[in-house]
């Protein structure tokens, strides 16, 4: 029996390589995903409020990720491209408090589906409005695209590492529980 060269089996067997995306692809997907998690959230009934606290609570995560990467890599990298970055770091405090007032509500009340409508129109305000159809044309145009890849990979690369961290995940078990407390 014949052997395979040993380098030959790396390069057959080696996964391919993946496509650096622009830090703006990065986000606009992040954002995809926070509007599918609401989507979802809003279809599930009054009558399954586990379910819908469970996934309010993924989406309190989510939302802090998002928050914390683009506060803490992209924005930090593009102030000096765009002046909208002013306006997005405020619009983070409007999601934060609408999130956290989501987070305080009941799962089985009107109260929580209203506080969802309104937290669904501050990520589209911020998301859409914003960041996608102003702020990261904007960016595309005048960042060098290898910045934008190489914000893309940090991005990522601190994207997972906030959500595979126990201690994050511990600490937005007990700010979440935190907000339950003092709403009572």
């Amino acid at each position: 029996m014949r052997r395979r060269s040993p380098v030959l089996t790396e390069v057959r067997e080696a996964p391919a390589r993946q496509e650096r995306k622009k830090a703006t692809r990065v986000l606009v997907e992040h954002h995809e995903l926070l509007r599918a998690m609401m989507r979802r959230l809003s279809e599930i009934p009054r009558s399954q409020p586990g379910r819908r606290r469970a996934l309010a609570d993924e989406l309190f995560d989510e939302l802090w990720i998002h928050e914390r990467i683009e506060e803490n890599i992209f924005y930090p990298a593009v102030r000096h491209i765009t002046p909208g970055t002013a306006a997005a770091w405020s619009e983070h405090r409007q999601l934060t408090d609408q999130l956290a007032a989501l987070t305080c509500a009941d799962p089985r009340t009107e109260r929580f589906d209203r506080e969802l409508g309104v937290l669904h129109d501050v990520l589209e305000s911020h998301a859409h409005l914003d960041e996608e159809l102003q702020m990261f044309p904007e960016i595309e145009r005048f960042a060098d695209e290898e910045l934008l890849a190489e914000l893309g990979d940090r991005l990522q690369a601190r994207q997972g590492r906030l959500r595979s961290s126990r201690r994050v995940r511990r600490f937005l078990r007990l700010e979440r529980a935190l907000l339950r407390r003092t709403a009572r």
